[in-house]
């Protein structure tokens, strides 16, 4: 029996068809899928069409780089994205290419740029029809203000087109201890209803692309990440299943 195990679980890496299903990684920004990327690995390695989505055009990315806010910066996060894209062995991300997400580009260019993000979401997530579709949460897993944003957009998509039994979403999900200590957004546990386990060969692996990263993390960054996780001999990833209950009461 556990030699047939590896088989049936690829086997339900397919659909009916005979298709790859697809697990969808939504994020603002070129480096974010850092967060996830053991998961993202291991689902490849189970057979799925692993996809990531970047939401913004990373103009304004311009953390320890000296360059200005730009084209050349875009081409430079671009490359980045790719080459952890590589090293993952996942499909080369697409680009939405909206400018920003906060309104330091003006309200009514933020109106603009929000309602362009909602209708490119559409569009791809119809286009790769994916089993389930992972994003950040009301956390915004740093409180950053443009994941808050993304993914609360995929959400609202989801709501809006009736979606939320079709394309099930999982936001990221820190518990407590770890979120304090971090400086992250966490989930009260008893709302952690995944858990995905990995093995330190795939969290080593995933350690690997954060060098591509030039732009976004210094060298020092990058080594104490790297310590911190080797350190954290759980090699588990949590996250939060949004829940729609359905049907009308007349009272609240």
């Amino acid at each position: 029996m556990r030699k047939l195990l590896p088989f049936l679980i690829l086997f339900a890496a397919f659909s009916a068809s005979g298709q790859k299903k697809t697990l969808l990684a939504i994020f603002p920004h070129s480096d974010d899928e850092t967060v996830v990327a053991e998961v993202l690995l291991k689902y490849s390695e189970l057979g799925y069409k692993v996809q990531v989505v970047i939401a913004t055009d990373g103009k304004y990315g311009t953390r320890i780089t000296k360059l200005p806010p730009g084209d050349e910066l875009v081409r430079l996060r671009k490359e980045e994205s790719r080459c952890a894209a590589q090293k993952l062995g996942v499909e080369e991300p697409i680009y939405l290419g909206i400018e920003r997400l906060d309104t330091l580009i003006g309200v009514g260019k933020y109106f603009a740029e929000h309602k362009r993000l909602l209708k490119l979401l559409k569009e791809k997530v119809s286009e790769l029809d994916p089993e389930f579709i992972i994003t950040f949460g009301p956390d915004g897993d740093t409180s950053h203000s443009e994941h808050i944003v993304t993914g609360a957009a995929v959400t609202e998509l989801l709501i809006q087109e009736g979606w939320v039994d079709k394309y099930p979403l999982y936001y990221v999900a820190w518990p407590k201890a770890l979120g304090e200590a971090s400086d992250l957004g966490y989930v009260h546990e008893k709302y952690m209803n995944v858990k995905i386990e990995y093995s330190q060969a795939l969290e080593d692996r995933a350690l690997e692309i954060m060098p591509c990263y030039v732009t976004q993390f210094t060298p020092e960054e990058i080594k104490e990440d790297r310590e911190k996780k080797v350190a954290d001999k759980s090699n588990v990833a949590y996250f939060r299943q949004l829940v729609v209950k359905k049907g009308v009461k007349n009272r609240f």
